[in-house]
C-alpha cells in the first residue's frame, strides 16, 4: 500500500471515529472485528429502516393529500343567487314555417300574440339523430319532423334564434323581490341552444340596489317571487315535455340550464327553499388540480364543450350544432348519417377513455341546495295582470311588441286562450333561503413544508441520530474525501 493510500484510509478511519452519528463512531472505534461487524450490522439495518419510512413517507406526501374543514356560519346577511328561467319550448309553433323555410328575423311577417294577463356533456342531438333506434312508425314520423325543423334551427345566427324566442315579457308576467316589484332592467339575458332564450335575474352585472340583493330574512314571505307563462298553447308538435326550466346559481357565473337546472310544471306553485353552501379547492399539485376560471372568464362546462368541439372538428370535420362553441366550424347536418355516427363514436370514445383536455373543477364553486315542494295554484289565483316587465323596444329584433308593424297569425287559437287553457300554461315560482347558515368546506394541504421537514428529521434521528448539526459535519467529513478525489483524477494521464 502506497503513502497515498495511507493518507486516504487514515483520514477515513479518523472521520468516521470522530462521526457524531453513533453508528458510524462505533463503526470506527471498535477493536474487535465481531464487534466492528455487529455495529456494521446495526448500521445497514438502520439505514434500511429510515430508507424505508422515508420513502413511504415521501411517496405519501408527493400525492399531496387535502383534509376539508367543515364549516358553517350563522351570516346576518347572504346574497341572494342569481336565478334563470327558460321555457322548455324554445320556439312558438307559428315561427316554425319561417324557420324551416331559412327565413331570417327580418324576412319573417313578424307576429303579435296577445299574451292574456300580460362529465363530457351528453348534448340533446342524439334525440334527433338519424341514426337513433326507433320501434315505432309514431317514433319514425317523430325524429323525422325534429331533425328537419332543428337542422334549420341550429343554422340560424345567434340574433335570429334570440328573435324567434320567447321575450321576457311573455315568459314573466309577474316579479316581486322582497315584495318590491321588479323591473326589466332586473333581467338579463341568456341564451340556451336547448331551451332558446333564458332570462336571468340578479346576474352580478345587473345594476341593482345592494339593499335588494342582500337577504336578511328566511322564509316564505321573503325572496323572490315569480309569475310565469309557459305558453302552452304555442308548443311545437315535437316538444317533449311542458314547463320552465329554473337554474338556480351564483350571480357572478353563467348558467349551465342542461346540468344544473330543475323544472317546474304549469298549473303548479313550486317552492324552493336554499341553503348556501361554499366549495374550496387547492391547485396544482394538489390531487383536484383546480383552476380559478374567473380570470377565463368561463368555466369548466366551457372547457369541455370546446374540447369536445374541436374534436369532433377534427375526426367529423364538423361540430355538434347543439353545443354553443366560438369555433369557425361546419355544423353537423342531423340528417347526415355518417357524420352523426361520428360524433355518436366520438362521444363513446370520450366516455370511456376521457377527454384529451385538462379541465378541472373550479377553485371556488358556490352552490345551492334545494328543498322543493310544490302545489296546485287555485283557478282563483290565476287573474294575472298584464306583465309589468314589457320592453318597448328591442331594437336587435326590429321592434317592439308594441310597434303597428305586426300581425296576427292565421290560426286564431295563438291570440285568445279559453279560461281553462290560460290556467293549465300557469306557473308560480317562489324562491326563498330557508336558513341564514352557510356550510363552507374548504381543503387544505395535509402535510405543509415545515412538516416535511419535521417528518424527515424524525426518521433520521430515529434510525441514525442523525440531527441537522451532524448533516453539516458530513459535509465538513465529505468536503477534504471530495478534494482527494479531485486531485487524484488531474494527475491521472489523459
Amino acid at each position: 500500500m502506497n503513502s497515498e493510500e495511507l493518507s486516504n484510509t487514515y483520514l477515513l478511519n479518523s472521520l468516521v471515529k470522530k462521526s457524531s452519528v453513533p453508528a458510524f463512531s462505533r463503526v470506527g472505534q471498535a477493536e474487535a472485528k465481531p464487534q466492528r461487524i455487529f455495529w456494521l450490522s446495526v448500521l445497514l439495518m438502520c439505514l434500511c429502516g429510515c430508507g424505508y419510512e422515508t420513502s413511504r413517507f415521501l411517496r405519501t406526501f408527493f400525492q399531496y393529500p387535502v383534509l376539508i374543514d367543515v364549516e358553517t356560519e350563522n351570516s346576518v346577511a347572504l346574497d341572494f343567487p342569481a336565478v334563470t328561467v327558460c321555457n322548455l319550448n324554445r320556439v312558438a309553433n307559428y315561427h316554425s314555417e319561417c324557420i324551416e323555410n331559412n327565413k331570417t328575423w327580418s324576412a319573417c311577417p313578424q307576429v303579435f300574440v296577445f299574451v292574456s294577463g300580460g362529465n363530457p356533456t351528453m348534448s340533446e342531438r342524439k334525440m334527433y339523430t338519424a341514426i337513433s333506434k326507433t320501434t315505432t312508425q309514431l317514433e319514425i314520423k317523430y325524429k323525422l319532423k325534429s331533425q328537419k325543423f332543428f337542422d334549420h334551427y341550429t343554422h340560424l345566427d345567434y340574433a335570429d334564434q334570440k328573435c324567434y324566442g320567447y321575450r321576457l315579457h311573455q315568459l314573466v308576467t309577474n316579479c316581486s323581490f322582497n315584495s318590491v316589484s321588479c323591473r326589466a332592467g332586473d333581467f338579463s339575458y341568456f341564451q340556451s341552444i336547448q331551451y332558446g332564450n333564458c332570462y336571468t335575474f340578479n346576474k352580478a352585472s345587473n345594476d341593482m340596489e345592494s339593499s335588494r340583493l342582500a337577504m336578511r330574512e328566511v322564509g316564505q314571505d321573503s325572496g323572490l317571487d315569480l309569475e310565469l307563462d309557459t305558453c302552452l298553447d304555442t308548443y311545437l308538435d315535437f316538444s317533449a315535455s311542458a314547463g320552465m326550466r329554473v337554474i338556480v346559481h351564483n350571480a357572478d357565473e353563467n348558467p349551465n340550464p342542461v346540468d344544473d337546472g330543475f323544472n317546474i310544471v304549469p298549473g303548479y306553485e313550486t317552492q324552493v327553499s336554499l341553503t348556501k353552501v361554499s366549495i374550496q379547492r387547492l391547485p396544482a399539485p394538489y390531487r383536484d388540480r383546480c383552476r380559478d376560471y374567473k380570470t377565463s372568464k368561463g368555466s369548466q362546462f366551457d372547457c369541455i364543450r370546446e374540447c369536445q368541439q374541436e374534436m369532433a372538428r377534427e375526426k367529423c370535420g364538423c361540430v355538434d350544432p347543439f353545443l354553443r362553441t366560438d369555433l369557425q366550424a361546419i355544423l353537423c347536418n342531423l340528417r347526415n348519417k355518417s357524420q352523426m355516427s361520428c360524433l355518436d363514436d366520438l362521444l363513446n370514445n370520450l366516455e370511456k377513455a376521457g377527454l384529451p383536455c385538462e379541465c378541472p373543477l373550479s377553485c371556488i364553486i358556490t352552490t345551492f341546495e334545494k328543498k322543493i315542494g310544490m302545489a296546485v295554484i287555485h283557478p282563483a289565483e290565476m287573474h294575472y295582470p298584464p306583465s309589468t316587465l314589457l320592453i318597448s323596444e328591442e331594437p336587435e329584433c326590429g321592434s317592439g311588441p308594441n310597434s303597428k308593424k305586426k300581425r296576427t297569425p292565421p290560426n286564431q287559437r295563438h291570440n285568445k286562450r279559453s279560461h281553462q287553457g290560460h290556467t293549465e300554461s300557469k306557473a308560480k315560482l317562489k324562491i326563498f333561503y330557508g336558513s341564514l347558515d352557510h356550510t363552507k368546506y374548504t381543503q387544505r394541504a395535509m402535510f405543509s413544508d415545515s412538516e416535511l421537514y419535521a417528518h424527515l428529521g424524525g426518521h433520521l434521528g430515529l434510525w441514525l441520530g442523525l440531527s441537522c448539526i451532524a448533516l453539516f459535519e458530513c459535509v465538513e467529513y465529505l468536503a477534504p474525501l471530495f478534494y482527494l478525489l479531485v486531485s487524484k483524477m488531474k494527475i491521472l494521464p489523459k
